[in-house]
């Protein structure tokens, strides 16, 4: 199994998440392709891990359906589903709108301010960043804080799953978006109606930006 060649700069964490987190950053951006096997003993070298950690990252990697293990034999990265989008945009649009909802009734200037930063640096990497990874999770991070603020831990766990394999999917997509910084638009559109306690107009927003996410990703899998 080839293992990505980085230079390892991570920050204290746990092994367990240490491992999570790179192999589904790996995942996402297929340096671990669709179909590779994945051994455990070689992720635990890497890392200078044990092999615990990174057993335990790949349990959660496959309860996330990245990865898939055949008892006696291997575990695989698994392949993209391209061919059912709308399984992983539709519940999370509903569950984002919902999301923008509750948020509507407990935003704070603070909130608002925070929010405002998130969607600058967005810009920022949009228009300065080479690589789709920083890109998607400047996006992620928007979006999470809106879950953060409704703060409903069932609608964001359910997110966060969803989120992995939108970006999965996205990364091989993203930079050939030829609407980007319209995404920026409908975040400050977004924020405006946060701000201004528009649960209707923020709920619709909401909807519309994902709705229009979803028919660019169509276009641009056809293209491909």
């Amino acid at each position: 199994m080839p293992i990505p060649n980085e230079e390892k700069n991570y920050e204290r964490t746990s092994a367990k998440q240490m491992v999570y987190e790179k192999m589904k950053d790996w995942i996402i951006e297929g340096k671990l392709e669709a179909g590779e096997k994945v051994a455990d003993a070689e992720i635990a070298a890497y890392f200078k891990v044990s092999r615990t950690p990174v057993r335990e990252a790949m349990q959660l990697l496959e309860m996330q359906k990245l990865l898939k293990s055949y008892p006696g034999k291997s575990t695989i990265v698994t392949e993209i589903q391209r061919d059912q989008i709308e399984k992983y945009y539709l519940p999370m649009a509903n569950l984002q709108q919902l999301a923008m909802t509750m948020a509507v009734e407990k935003i704070k200037p603070e909130h608002i301010e925070e929010l405002r930063y998130l969607s600058k640096r967005f810009g920022h990497l949009i228009a300065s960043q080479d690589e789709p990874l920083p890109i998607l999770k400047a996006d992620r991070d928007f979006h999470s804080y809106i879950l953060d603020i409704a703060d409903n831990e069932y609608v964001k766990d359910f997110c966060n799953v969803l989120w992995i394999h939108i970006q999965r999917l996205e990364y091989s997509f993203f930079k050939d978006s030829p609407s980007l910084e319209l995404s920026v638009k409908e975040h400050e559109e977004m924020i405006s109606a946060l701000e201004f306690k528009d649960g209707f107009s923020a709920s619709m927003r909401m909807k519309q930006h994902w709705d229009r996410t979803v028919l660019e990703i169509y276009s641009l899998e056809k293209q491909s």
